[in-house]
């Protein structure tokens, strides 16, 4: 059936054998037997039960063999229109749906191998019609195995293929190619597990137990005393055989409930953490054409910053000032790479790369870096003058998402609020029994939402900068930084405007020296308040005062008001503490 001239047919064929595999592949491998163990005698119990195996593994070898063929003819859509698509994005369901039931079974790795020479792409082809679905779907699989994986093995299969493809293309390819990275475990399962931890608290006793009786044994002179001691501490023969059964027993037990220590787990995570720092290193390495990799790379790594190793930490460092000042070569050549530009914004560089800059800089801060001795000034400097732009950036709130209506691939804006609503609806959609709702709807709305917005961007690099290190910033750089802000939420949607003023009262409680910018004239700072100058220590922000809190007093938004009031009213409170 599934090598009917009826397409069809073919693929109501391709997905009856995928529903049939699901239910009776087994939740392990099936090894190929040596030719010592094919001459054994075998009782005729074990002579079926390999019979049956060997007969399983053959066919699924075969059905593979058919949905391999079925997502290459599909990509032949890049110089053939008429390719059957349709038949390769249900290849590539059925791909991602057997690697995702059956990671532990046979042809793991063809699997994976498949699924990522087809979402792995150039930007041109991402964005056909045609293909954006299958692409779409293949990608999906893997970043739900990369959230299932427990063990790590199976993440760094998929990374190590993926890493080896994109090297292969040269780098060019579209940015949601990295973006099943950022699902990876690898910020919690490098974590010590309760289970490791259990168990090293029992090696643990079991050394302090042997430790004390060496400690007897120096201890104590007497020989009844020796013979004690050598007793407890050295087994015999037949201990040492009993032992090493119950380990051979042990082992045994956690290979067949598929457990994975602790050792093995760092291993395999290791591994796939190299691959990526390895591929995302390289790609900011590259003088041209990694302008739209740029985002997902600088995600990736403020995500698995307290990861890195300190050695890098200086030449990244270096990396990130040229690229946030766009003087690393964007699109550019070589040569524009030297020039000073005297603007710390670069029309060069998107607004949510530079912010992506500074937010990786504070991570690898606030994890082992705070211990180095960086000057990060070029990161303050860079996002304060980033806040006048955002300011007036109508859509700071929106989340990007790429969707397909009517086979147009194009760019949709949501806010958070839309987000939610159509996530709960699909959720809702889905738990009914909807009639044509799939589980790659549901996913692909998870799979969006994942891209945060610039204004949560935003607020995190402000909370790591003055709340979140241990450093205290001067009270002239937080004076500077809250009037932007204050100045910026005049002009941001309502629920950023409330995240500004909220922000500010939690500087107050950190810096009391920031209610000079609320007290009476009397107290005010003399010179003049230079606004325009992007250097939040030279621009006397204690000559003015945060009078855009009045405005927002009387903002057209009730929760704008509130909070300013709260805001204010705790000003005014702390006032009267001082006079009294």
């Amino acid at each position: 059936i599934s090598d009917d001239s009826d397409v069809r047919v073919k693929r109501l064929g391709l997905l009856t054998q995928l529903g049939v595999y699901c239910d009776v592949l087994p939740d392990y491998r099936i090894r190929e037997l040596t030719e010592k163990e094919k001459q054994m005698k075998v009782t005729k119990d074990v002579r079926q039960q390999r019979m049956h195996e060997e007969a399983l593994v053959s066919n699924y070898g075969a059905y593979l063999r058919q949905l391999f063929a079925a997502a290459k003819s599909a990509m032949k859509v890049f110089g053939d229109p008429a390719a059957d698509v349709e038949t390769g994005a249900v290849a590539a369901r059925a791909l991602g749906e057997l690697v995702n039931a059956h990671p532990h079974f046979n042809f793991r790795k063809d699997i994976l191998a498949a699924l990522v020479d087809i979402y792995v792409q150039p930007s041109s082809r991402i964005a056909m019609p045609a293909f954006a679905p299958m692409a779409q779907t293949a990608r999906l699989a893997v970043l739900r195995l990369f959230r299932d994986d427990v063990s790590g093995e199976h993440s760094q299969n998929a990374v190590l293929l993926a890493s080896k493809r994109i090297k292969r293309l040269s780098y060019r390819v579209d940015p949601s190619a990295l973006r099943p990275w950022l699902h990876l475990r690898l910020r919690d399962e490098l974590r010590e597990n309760p289970d490791d931890k259990k168990r090293a608290e029992l090696d643990q006793e079991q050394r302090d137990q042997k430790r004390e009786q060496r400690k007897l044994l120096r201890r104590k002179k007497g020989s009844a005393a020796v013979k004690e001691a050598k007793r407890a501490l050295h087994e015999s023969k037949k201990q040492a055989k009993a032992r090493k059964v119950q380990q051979d027993v042990a082992k045994t037990m956690r290979e067949a409930e598929a457990e994975v220590t602790r050792d093995e787990r760092e291993r395999w995570f290791g591994e796939t953490l190299k691959h990526v720092f390895i591929t995302y290193f390289r790609i900011l390495k590259q003088k041209d054409n990694i302008g739209g990799l740029l985002p997902a790379v600088l995600e990736g790594l403020a995500k698995y910053a307290h990861l890195i190793s300190v050695e890098f930490f200086v030449d990244l460092f270096h990396l990130l000032r040229k690229i946030m000042r766009g003087q690393h070569g964007v699109g550019v050549g070589a040569a524009e790479e030297e020039e000073e530009d005297g603007d710390l914004v670069s029309p060069r560089i998107g607004l949510r790369t530079s912010l992506l800059c500074v937010l990786t800089a504070l991570h690898i801060l606030t994890g082992q870096g705070e211990a180095l001795n960086l000057d990060i000034k070029d990161f303050f400097h860079q996002m304060y003058a980033l806040l006048p732009p955002l300011a007036a950036n109508p859509r700071i709130e929106a989340t990007r998402m790429s969707a397909l209506s009517d086979g147009t691939r194009y760019t949709v804006y949501l806010t958070p609020a839309d987000v939610a609503t159509r996530n709960a609806q699909l959720r809702a959609a889905k738990a009914g029994s909807a009639a044509g709702l799939e589980s790659a709807q549901l996913d692909e709305a998870l799979w969006e939402e994942t891209v945060r917005s610039e204004a949560d961007l935003l607020f995190e690099c402000l909370e790591l900068m003055f709340l979140g290190r241990s450093k205290v910033s001067s009270i002239t750089r937080v004076a500077a930084f809250s009037k932007r802000l204050a100045a910026a939420a005049l002009y941001w949607p309502p629920r950023t405007a409330v995240r500004a003023v909220e922000l500010i009262h939690r500087l107050l409680l950190k810096y009391p020296g920031l209610d000079r910018m609320l007290s009476s004239e009397e107290q005010a700072g003399c010179g003049l308040y230079l606004r325009d100058l992007d250097d939040p220590d030279m621009c006397n922000p204690f000559a003015t005062c945060l009078f855009e809190l009045h405005w927002l007093q009387i903002h057209h938004h009730a929760s704008v008001q509130a909070a300013t009031s709260r805001l204010l009213d705790f000003a005014r409170a702390e006032e009267k503490k001082h006079r009294m």
